[in-house]
């Protein structure tokens, strides 16, 4: 009889299984707290050592030939040289005067024409001056009595001490540079003169000319 009776079903929700969390961890962070002194790093100390300032030392550069047109004799240290005229070189020249035969040039007077040989062989030369391109040799006066000679072909001028030395080109600017050349050279500032008129007003006031025969290189 007993097995005639209908079951009773268990609800549904009583199977469903609740799952309980074996345990719950829970992390507290505590505040930290920073002290200034303590976190700050440590900051390193540079010490500057100050710059020791050389001396400068001035090197003579050598003469371009491109600046020696640039040079001026009018500076408060550069000694100042006697001014020769066309006058004054002409009264010192040789005369060539028919009725009297030549005479020779005073040996007081040294005259250096600067120019470069194709203006020399372009124009010719004043009587009894002698050839020393200042542009191409600007180390010309300051070569020993030996090596002028050698690469000249001529005794170097006014070595000797006795006479003028008179300096010209074209109108004046390279004469008065390579008067001063020449006292930087050693030669006596007292014995340099230049002819700032030079070529250009010997030849516009008729003065003698002398072909020029050396070597136009």
């Amino acid at each position: 009889m007993a097995s005639l009776l209908p079951l009773r079903r268990t609800p549904s929700t009583l199977l469903t299984t609740t799952k309980t969390p074996l345990f719950t961890r829970s992390i507290t962070i505590a505040p930290r707290s920073f002290n200034s002194r303590s976190s700050s790093l440590p900051q390193s100390t540079t010490t500057s050592t100050p710059l020791r300032t050389l001396p400068r030392t001035t090197v003579p550069q050598p003469l371009h030939p491109l600046s020696i047109r640039q040079q001026s004799s009018t500076g408060d240290n550069e000694p100042s040289f006697r001014q020769w005229g066309f006058e004054d070189i002409t009264a010192s020249l040789p005369t060539t005067s028919p009725a009297s035969p030549p005479s020779m040039p005073q040996k007081s007077l040294i005259l250096i024409d600067v120019r470069e040989p194709a203006e020399l062989t372009s124009t010719g030369i004043i009587p009894s001056a002698v050839s020393v391109p200042l542009a191409s040799q600007p180390d010309a006066l300051f070569l020993t009595e030996e090596e002028f000679e050698t690469r000249f072909g001529f005794p170097k001028p006014g070595v000797k001490g006795d006479g003028e030395i008179v300096f010209y080109c074209k109108a004046g600017v390279r004469a008065r540079a390579a008067a001063q050349l020449a006292v930087q050279a050693g030669y006596e500032a007292e014995r340099i003169g230049v002819y700032d008129g030079s070529w250009l007003d010997w030849a516009k006031k008729g003065g003698r000319v002398e072909r020029w025969e050396g070597d136009d290189n």
